[in-house]
């Protein structure tokens, strides 16, 4: 009789350490997802906001016919350059299907980023097909979006 009291009060305590662990290990990897999940979420974030206030700058330095063409490039290659440092965090960060289109657009910008260097006119710019900085950007957006699961959370919160 005492040996399956033993056994019993043995197995109970297994029982309750495997639970233990258990439910800790589910704990760290959600904790870990969420930590991953909203340092994407920062990186897109500030990925979009900089290229967004870069391509807005040089759309100023194109409608700004004043400047000298030595100043105008200096200024676009200027305010091109801090997205630098975010397009390579993005490219170790995030996922294929997100790095390729975000690609696409810095280098939809960077072709901004020349033409406002080389002086081109808004009409110049507008005219020219190769600056689709709006649907590339489009298709980042829509990357990251798919990425981050946002429109299933939406669906699932209503």
């Amino acid at each position: 009789m005492e040996w399956t009291t033993l056994i019993a009060t043995l197995l109970g305590a297994v029982i309750a350490m495997a639970s233990t662990l258990l439910i800790e290990v589910r704990k760290d990897r959600r904790e870990a997802q969420g930590e991953w999940r909203r340092s994407k979420r920062e990186l897109y974030g500030a990925y979009l906001a900089t290229l967004a206030q870069v391509r807005s700058e040089l759309q100023l330095l194109i409608l700004d016919r004043d400047i000298p063409d030595g100043e105008r490039s200096v200024a676009a290659r200027r305010a091109f350059a801090r997205s630098y440092d975010l397009r390579y965090q993005l490219e170790i960060l995030a996922p294929r299907a997100v790095v390729e289109p975000a690609l696409t657009y810095f280098r939809a910008v960077r072709r901004l980023r020349d033409a406002a260097g080389d002086g081109l006119g808004r009409q110049e710019v507008e005219r020219e097909g190769s600056f689709a900085v709006i649907s590339t950007l489009e298709a980042v957006r829509d990357a990251m979006r798919k990425d981050m699961g946002t429109d299933a959370l939406a669906a699932s919160a209503n």
